[in-house]
């Protein structure tokens, strides 16, 4: 009886880690969708523009994630290797929108810092 109960418990908490796994991997692509869309509306887009944004954001979510995992995030190194790689990413970007798009979207992301300061400062 005892090996039955192991077993079931056994079988539940597996299947349970496989739907959080993939449960992990659509909510991190419907982030990067949300924001494509969302950078799309903010600086008028193109559909090919936004292909190439949502490639570029994935691949900056993968950088992340490696890095992540190379790295204890309270770490010294941590903080300069991310450093390094959001201005990697940041002229990525840029190439990507252009000056001017890419001038739009720095100001409606100092917008939003501002927002989330407030927000802290208030509570």
């Amino acid at each position: 009886m005892k090996k039955y109960l192991i077993l079931m418990l056994t079988v539940a908490f597996i299947s349970i880690l496989s739907v959080n796994a993939q449960e992990k991997t659509k909510n991190e692509t419907n982030v990067i969708d949300k924001r494509v869309e969302k950078m799309a509306t903010e600086l008028s887009l193109t559909d090919a523009e936004k292909a190439k944004l949502k490639v570029l954001l994935e691949k900056q979510s993968a950088d992340y994630s490696k890095l992540k995992s190379q790295l204890k995030p309270d770490s010294k190194d941590f903080k300069e290797k991310l450093k390094e790689i959001k201005k990697a990413q940041n002229n990525e970007l840029k190439q990507l929108l252009g000056n001017e798009k890419f001038a739009k979207y720095k100001e409606n992301r100092a917008q939003e810092k501002a927002k989330v300061e407030a927000a802290k400062s208030n509570n």
